[in-house]
């Protein structure tokens, strides 16, 4: 839900409310979850899967999931002009949602959350975020063992998920570099909700954003918003 207040060449966003949350918690200001599994499987950052600390960098790696879903389902980029049509697109898949290569690696005895991980550590890893993010979940050593085993797997035969960005399909090169940022397997080296929207594959959308204040959170842009959105 949106509260925004509109004039003939700019549109303030002053107010944002979430629904649907079904299970959420507000966390004032430098503190985190830890020690459940939380979100949905689909959506769930690599930190999520070890149960490790989770705050807004979880949420942004989850965001970042569902943006690349829509732009997938959108190659031929019909929808460009309008952004609301990607949101509504009948995507293709998800990535790390079950298809027939998720079922093949279950009958194969792999579980789940493994199978999720390894599309994750070989679609979005580099070696320096792999690192940082064994330091985030690395009070338990199992943690990092299984990060290090998923890194050497990625190139190997029966693993046929190739990093993000030598997607062929893809094309952006502004889209490929928000996503890198957005699903950096550091959740310390994730960008913000703020750098996000402040990112040209953002702008070229949604009109350029004249001010956004980090505190308040009010956004001014000079694209009116349509009364019907």
């Amino acid at each position: 839900m949106v509260q925004c207040r509109r004039t003939a060449h700019t549109t303030t966003i002053e107010q944002v409310q979430l629904t649907d949350l079904e299970n959420a918690a507000y966390l004032p200001k430098g503190r985190c979850i830890k020690g459940m599994l939380a979100g949905n499987d689909n959506w769930r950052s690599p930190e999520a899967h070890f149960k490790g600390e989770l705050n807004k960098p979880s949420d942004m790696f989850s965001f970042g999931l569902v943006v690349s879903c829509f732009e997938r389902a959108d190659i031929d980029h019909t929808a460009r002009a309008d952004p609301a049509k990607c949101i509504y697109a009948i995507l293709g898949r998800v990535i790390c949602g079950p298809d027939e290569d998720f079922a093949h690696h279950e009958t194969q005895g792999a579980l789940p959350a493994m199978i999720r991980l390894q599309r994750q550590v070989s679609y979005f890893g580099d070696s320096e975020g792999l690192n940082g993010l064994m330091t985030h979940v690395g009070d338990e050593e199992v943690n990092c063992q299984v990060l290090s085993m998923l890194w050497e797997d990625r190139d190997q035969d029966g693993i046929p998920y190739k990093p993000f960005s030598e997607w062929s399909e893809l094309c952006d090169e502004q889209f490929i570099d928000l996503i890198k940022g957005l699903m950096n397997l550091d959740p310390a080296r994730r960008i913000s909700a703020y750098q996000a929207l402040q990112h040209p594959w953002f702008l070229d959308r949604h009109g350029s954003i004249d001010s956004l204040d980090d505190t308040s959170g009010r956004l001014v842009t000079d694209d009116p918003i349509p009364a019907d959105r």
